[in-house]
């Protein structure tokens, strides 16, 4: 009997932004996905591929973020934290960790 070879495949995305603006954060604020820039600086994401083989993590200013203040969709982020305020200028940063699993034999 051939026991196969289980491979698990981390690839990680960066999606960055800039605030251009000050934002307070009482109401939601939404970043559409195509508001989002990769490494290279290119505006190329209609949607995020979040889903259940996923991790998101949110760095506002590079510091990361508690899960409570955003919620993740294939559209958009959304970043909601009542008493919080962003200045113009500020960089976020959505990482997602994509796992994918490959049997060799």
């Amino acid at each position: 009997m051939i026991i196969p070879e289980i491979e698990v495949l981390p690839t990680m995305i960066r999606y960055f932004y800039v605030l251009m603006s000050e934002v307070n954060l009482d109401a939601p604020f939404v970043i559409s996905a195509d508001q989002f820039t990769d490494d290279d600086g290119n505006h190329t994401f209609q949607s995020i591929a979040v889903g259940p083989n996923t991790s998101s993590t949110v760095y506002i200013n590079g510091m990361i973020q508690e899960g409570r203040i955003y919620t993740l969709t294939p559209v958009a982020l959304t970043l909601h934290s009542p008493g919080d305020m962003l200045l113009a200028g500020t960089p976020i940063l959505l990482e997602i960790l994509y796992l994918t699993v490959q049997v060799v034999t």
